[in-house]
């Protein structure tokens, strides 16, 4: 389900709930602000919440109604995110938002502040943070039941505030969400790659990390993903293998590895996805989400300083493929490829024309659509564009033809 048809249906409800609220406009004071994402951050239902803007609640005179975002104290998505950076929370950990505008009829638009589900519960404040006469308590711990926050005075029921501090610590998690939460401390595993093929965890010895050759490498060798990949790498060989978890003698997830760089760098095989606008126009790019076992492992095995395998992941990403910190991110940034696409294509299709290209047997990766290393600039491109980076032209992202396949050699 879209982000739009899930806001439509919380809209058709004609009320709100556990993890969403309607406001007519922006708040206007910053304190209550940052209380209404506290007491959405610490939901009891785990999972995503929503202030919705732009629509009228129950106790307005015309009930719950699309009005239109206004653009009275209306805020960016960077906006909150600078906003969150300057309040002080315990520990440091802020919750994680986004800001989606959504279209709907009469050419009224809706803001939605997407805050997102995480386990690091509870969030609080260690100073206080006033606007006017109203103030966030530091120590507080607010939470939201039913359609009703925690007062700004008040704290949250001591069962309350104990199933937010026992999500924190992982006590009911299933196997898959303790893995997860296991990954995010690569020094806790014993084992070393390099010397081995298995990893355990230092605490709960029954989740295994193994890695096993594969000894037929044929199949890849001409695999167009892995070797847009190996490309960047000072020595282009690599070498692919298979990955298994298992929690006591039960396999929980398995994915392929990559030996990159002459066995310099080990990563998992990156997630594909494509945006489509019609038939004629789509990107295909490849992935990692930071919250997933993949992205997990990615970061375990290559990015982090202490990684488990060799060297250090030394790409920026957008590099061969794109790393957002969730679905949420990656879906955003698919909005955006939708709206810029078509110019994008022009600026690229002329960009190739400018450095001398023409379509032939050697070039017609640049020119096709896929799991291409015309697809790789593109996404790398708008991935730039996405995060504010000042990075290369579309023009030096595509690489120089030698002279004799050039247009402008003949």
């Amino acid at each position: 389900m879209s982000l739009y048809e899930e806001i439509s249906e919380l809209i058709d409800l004609k009320t709100e709930g556990d993890y969403w609220d309607f406001k007519v406009q922006w708040h206007e004071n910053k304190a209550d602000l940052l209380h209404d994402i506290i007491c959405m951050a610490n939901n009891l239902a785990n999972r995503d919440a929503y202030l919705i803007i732009g629509v009228s609640d129950s106790k307005h005179e015309d009930g719950v109604r699309i009005k239109g975002v206004p653009e009275v104290n209306r805020k960016s998505q960077q906006n909150l995110i600078d906003f969150l950076k300057n309040i002080k929370f315990g520990g440091g950990i802020r919750p994680a938002v986004y800001v989606q505008t959504l279209p709907f009829t009469e050419n009224r638009f809706v803001d939605v502040i997407i805050i997102k589900n995480t386990r690091k519960t509870p969030y609080f404040l260690v100073e206080p943070f006033n606007d006017g006469k109203r103030c966030v308590q530091s120590g507080h711990i607010y939470t939201r039941i039913g359609d009703t926050n925690t007062p700004q005075k008040g704290f949250a029921d001591i069962d309350k505030v104990e199933y937010l501090w026992r999500k924190r610590i992982g006590v009911d998690l299933s196997v898959t969400e303790k893995l997860l939460l296991m990954l995010d401390s690569p020094d806790d595993w014993l084992g070393d790659y390099n010397n081995s093929d298995l990893k355990y965890h230092s605490l709960y010895p029954e989740f295994q990390i193994r890695i096993n050759e594969i000894e037929n490498q044929r199949e890849y060798q001409e695999n167009s993903i892995i070797n847009n990949i190996a490309d960047h790498q000072h020595d282009t060989s690599f070498s692919v293998s298979d990955l298994e978890i298992k929690y006591h003698t039960t396999l929980i997830y398995s994915e392929k590895v990559i030996y990159l760089d002459g066995y310099r760098t080990l990563i998992p095989f990156p997630q594909t996805s494509t945006v489509r606008l019609n038939h004629e126009m789509s990107l295909t790019y490849l992935f990692f989400d930071r919250d997933s076992i993949n992205g997990k492992l990615f970061n375990c095995l290559a990015r982090c300083e202490n990684n488990w395998y060799c060297e250090k992941w030394g790409m920026r990403p957008g590099v061969a493929f794109l790393l957002f910190d969730d679905k949420t991110d990656r879906l955003c940034f698919e909005e955006l490829a939708l709206q810029k696409l078509p110019i994008l294509l022009d600026e690229y299709a002329q960009a190739l024309s400018s450095k001398g290209y023409k379509r032939s047997l050697q070039t017609e990766d640049f020119y096709v659509s896929g799991w291409t290393k015309g697809d790789e600039i593109k996404s790398w491109h708008l991935y730039e564009q996405y995060r504010g980076i000042i990075g290369s032209t579309l023009l030096e992202k595509i690489p120089t033809l030698p002279k004799e396949m050039r247009t402008d050699a003949e």
